[in-house]
């Protein structure tokens, strides 16, 4: 494809959501490392972890509309201007040694509220920046691109801390969200939905719920994901900067090149491989067998764990192999199911459905970090590993007994497009004109 053949506004706001996620998982990790520097505690971090979480699941619940009826641009730039209030007010702690419990769980409940309005916002807003044959390149484009930010982020932020500290790694995040903004507002894009929708009442908060009820597919991807988030969440947000602080403290470069293994797994499922797999067995095999690959990857890096208390580069490098198979196994299920929910659901009620079910899904997030923080504190953070990646075992079998799920996978690119219309009218029934609009 050449440069800007998706459109300029596409990449600037694609190119805006990467210097922010890459600012967010710096700011994630230099905290933990800060956090756990003082406190010697898991359990803290894992209490700042949990509200951040719990805000950014209930923001998902509370206004997955409003990105169906307000000028999605600027609900976005509200929120990048929301995370850098939160990352300047926790860089000023750091940077002071000023440890401030409550301060750190307010900023980390406006940070989670912020990234659950605007997550839902920069996935829906595509099916309005492109055409519809465009869809399903520019959700791999994404996905790719956003696995470069995974790829990137923890071996920037943990080469960060080594080089500069926690506290400075925090400000550079800081600079990183500014220019965001900037990206952001340095283009005007032309929102379809909202002038459509300026038109029409504003739909209620718990619309997408109501929709999402009468869609059986999405309640069965809603539970898989659902056991994925309870064990794959905690996994990297507390488990691995745990286990690595605790055995590690001095090298967190070795936290880094285990994420980015997972990360380099992430960017070959979203590239090529899930396109090959796609073409020779079909989307949903496809996607079933790399919710597999998944669970397998995270057991045998729990396993690998276990004998690694001492440094080896043997088990070392089948670790980071087991999180490369990981990470494309992740990515190629998700590249999948994601095209799937953007083509299928007519592009009015895109967000209210995105944002309803990263709800249902994301409760597991601050269970799973709870659920964690007791499993560190009973069984120790070798055993702990194991149990997540348990967890996971679960999701992969719920993937392989749902049929609604492979029914909708199973469409061609050409049939897939507005399905669920097809498949669920009464589904959206109520706004059936404004569907009718956008399809």
């Amino acid at each position: 494809m050449t440069p800007y053949s998706f459109g300029k506004g596409f990449y600037f706001v694609q190119f805006s959501a990467i210097l922010n996620s890459i600012a967010s998982r710096c700011i994630h990790l230099a905290l933990a490392w800060w956090v756990l520097s003082i406190t010697s505690d898991a359990r803290a971090f894992v209490i700042f972890v949990a509200i951040g979480t719990a805000a950014d699941i209930l923001a998902r619940g509370l206004f997955g509309s409003l990105g169906d009826t307000y000028d999605k641009q600027r609900l976005i730039s509200l929120c990048y201007w929301m995370s850098l209030i939160s990352a300047i007010t926790i860089a000023l702690l750091a940077t002071t040694q000023t440890y401030l419990a409550i301060v750190l769980i307010i900023c980390q409940a406006l940070g989670g509220l912020a990234i659950g309005i605007r997550e839902p916002l920069q996935s829906s807003i595509v099916p309005f920046q492109i055409s519809k044959e465009q869809l399903s390149s520019a959700i791999q484009w994404r996905s790719a691109a956003m696995t470069i930010v995974t790829f990137c982020s923890p071996i920037l932020g943990t080469g960060l801390i080594s080089l500069i500290g926690a506290h400075n790694t925090i400000w550079f995040g800081v600079g990183l969200i500014l220019f965001s903004i900037i990206l952001l507002n340095s283009i005007k894009i032309l929102n379809v939905g909202s002038k459509i929708n300026s038109k029409l009442k504003r739909p209620k908060w718990n619309s997408g719920f109501s929709t999402l009820k009468q869609l059986p597919p999405e309640i069965s991807l809603i539970k898989i994901t659902f056991f994925i988030n309870l064990g794959l969440f905690p996994f990297f947000s507390v488990a691995l900067p745990t286990y690595f602080y605790q055995n590690y403290s001095k090298t967190p470069l070795l936290l880094g090149i285990v994420d980015t293994s997972f990360a380099i797994g992430m960017f070959l499922g979203a590239t090529k491989l899930a396109t090959l797999a796609n073409s020779l067995f079909g989307r949903a095999i496809t996607t079933y067998s790399g919710y597999l690959a998944l669970s397998v990857g995270i057991l045998i890096f729990a396993l690998m764990s276990q004998v690694l208390s001492v440094f080896h580069i043997g088990y070392f490098s089948l670790m980071c192999f087991s999180m490369c198979v990981a990470g494309c196994g992740l990515m190629v299920a998700l590249t999948n199911t994601s095209f799937m929910r953007s083509a299928a659901v007519p592009h009015n009620f895109l967000n209210r459905v995105s944002a309803s079910s990263t709800f249902g899904t994301g409760i597991a997030n601050p269970i799973g970090v709870v659920i964690t923080g007791i499993f560190i504190s009973n069984f120790g953070i070798n055993i702990t590993l194991i149990l997540l990646s348990l967890i996971l075992i679960i999701a992969a079998t719920l993937s392989f007994m749902s049929t609604n799920l492979r029914q909708v996978l199973s469409l061609s690119d050409n049939e897939i497009h507005g399905a669920y219309s097809r498949m669920y009218p009464k589904a959206f029934s109520k706004d059936i004109c404004t569907t009718k609009i956008l399809s």
